[in-house]
This record gives C-alpha cells, sequence and structure tokens, in this order.
C-alpha cells in the first residue's frame, strides 16, 4: 500500500486498536494467479506478550478455502472510516481528496485444530453477543447442530509478518486548512466525517 512517511501509523497500540474497532475484513489470496477475497470477521489476538495473531474461519464450500495450503503469503486488509475532502475547505489549493484509515496485514497462514476452532468461535460469540438483550452462549447450541456446522467451516490463524497502514488524515496541512476541514467534516453530521474529525482532532491541537 502506498503511504507517504507522514501518513504512516507506528505506534502498535494504535492500529491494534483501530484492527479491533473494525475487525470486518478482508482476506486475500491467489488462486490459479488471480487474486481471490473473502470478507469476514478476523479477530486479533495475543497469543503471548508480544506476539499477536489474526484468526478467523470461512465455508469449506469457498473455494478460496483450498488456498490455504499452499504456504502463500495472505494479504488482510481492515478500512473505515473514509470521507471526501472538499478543495473548497482550503485557503488556496483547489485540488480535491479522500481521508481515509487503512490497514494490510501480511502473514502466512495455519488451519486452526477442532478445538481451536471452537474456542474461536466461542470468543466471537461473547464478543459481539455481548451486546444483545438474551445474549447467546456456545453452550446453548446442541451438540449435534454444532458439529454440523463445525464440519462445514475451516478455522485460520494468521501470522503478522508484515504491517503496512496509512492513516491519510490531513497531515501534510496547515493549521488553517487542517481544522477548517475538521470543522467541514462535523458539519456533514454522517458517521463516517465525524469519525475522521475526531481522529484528526486527536493528532493535533488548535493554537
Amino acid at each position: 500500500m502506498y503511504a507517504p512517511k507522514y501518513n504512516q501509523e507506528k505506534d502498535w497500540d494504535t492500529v491494534a486498536a483501530f484492527i479491533r474497532q473494525n475487525s470486518f475484513g478482508l482476506l486475500v489470496s491467489i488462486d490459479d494467479g488471480l487474486p481471490t477475497g473473502t470478507h469476514l470477521p478476523i479477530e486479533l489476538a495475543e497469543k503471548k506478550p508480544g506476539e499477536f495473531v489474526l484468526r478467523g474461519h470461512i465455508a469449506n464450500a469457498n473455494p478460496q478455502s483450498k488456498t490455504f495450503t499452499t504456504g502463500q503469503t495472505f494479504m488482510a486488509v481492515f478500512m473505515d472510516p473514509h470521507s471526501y475532502i472538499s478543495s473548497s475547505w482550503y485557503a488556496k489549493e483547489k485540488i480535491p481528496t479522500w481521508n481515509y484509515i487503512a490497514v494490510h496485514i501480511y502473514g502466512t497462514l495455519r488451519i486452526q485444530t477442532a478445538g481451536e476452532l471452537v474456542e474461536s468461535l466461542s470468543h466471537l460469540m461473547e464478543r459481539y453477543e455481548a451486546g444483545s438483550a438474551q445474549p447467546v452462549k456456545m453452550s446453548d447450541i446442541s451438540e449435534k447442530e454444532l458439529h454440523n456446522n463445525l464440519k462445514a467451516i475451516t478455522g485460520f490463524e494468521l501470522s503478522i509478518d508484515r504491517v503496512d497502514t496509512r492513516f491519510k488524515l490531513s497531515q501534510n496541512r496547515n493549521d488553517h486548512d487542517y481544522f477548517s476541514v475538521v470543522d467541514h467534516l462535523k458539519e456533514s453530521g454522517d458517521d463516517h466525517s465525524m469519525r475522521i474529525a475526531m481522529e484528526m482532532e486527536k493528532r493535533r491541537e488548535r493554537k
């Protein structure tokens, strides 16, 4: 991913928090010379202090599953939020652009054991059922139904060998243009614009 130095995020805690907040990602691999991808929840996990991996699962019927045993490098893409930046918000320049946050993770994939898959699914359910009025737990699923569903999916663990980031947040703009962008994004009022504005405000103080 192309990213000028001033757009790169080097703080791992910031990157990790972004992945956890935007964990519905895109898993990309190569199948017969062509890129193939699946949109799915991909969870960041710390196996031991300082060692992080990505975990998820896909349907066995998904053609991408056959790339899991190739030993190739996979890419996981996480992106959100993003917002159009009008050139009318600048004092002089007239070229519009787009602000966004994206993280690309590269690593090798290992197929999970049956026990690891069940554990990963349990953590996934616990996380996303937490806000439900009547949370469902793994123990609520009948053994037969669980067994039948486990047979239909493959769990994976992806190493984190390389991390590319682009937090494109108008870092190359002077204070006037920077905070003009922030104010106009806030006026837009939509979720993406507000989140970009909030991220920008965290990174530079008004003088």
